[in-house]
């Protein structure tokens, strides 16, 4: 009788063995797709991340050509201003006054932009 009881451990022992195997191939199979679908999240994190920047340089770049343009006229205005005469400086200054709110403006949303 005892050559039974052996080959019944000996079958146990086997079947938890079989047992530990699978769960441990599970436990490496769940691992193994969570991996994979972090891999496809990060690669979709990085496009957009990218795109993202295209768009944000884009338009910090179109930013800063409108900011040199306004800068520019605003420099031509301080020129006639100090070339006008006091009856012509009124007219200038208004329209000064105008570029340099839009200036301020134009940097305020810059600086906005960049921040984010």
């Amino acid at each position: 009788m005892e050559p039974t009881i052996d080959k019944r451990k000996k079958s146990e022992a086997a079947v938890k063995k079989a047992v530990k195997k699978s769960k441990r191939e599970e436990y490496i199979d769940k691992l193994t797709e969570e991996l994979k679908k972090w891999d496809k999240e990060l690669e979709e994190m990085e496009k957009k991340s990218s795109e993202r920047l295209e768009k944000i340089k884009s338009n910090v770049s179109q930013n800063v050509g409108k900011l040199r343009a306004k800068r520019d006229q605003l420099r031509n205005k301080m020129h006639r201003i100090e070339d006008a005469g006091e009856s012509a400086f009124k007219e200038f200054r208004k329209d000064a006054e105008k570029l340099w709110k839009d200036l301020q403006k134009g940097f305020k949303e810059l600086r906005k932009e960049l921040r984010e």
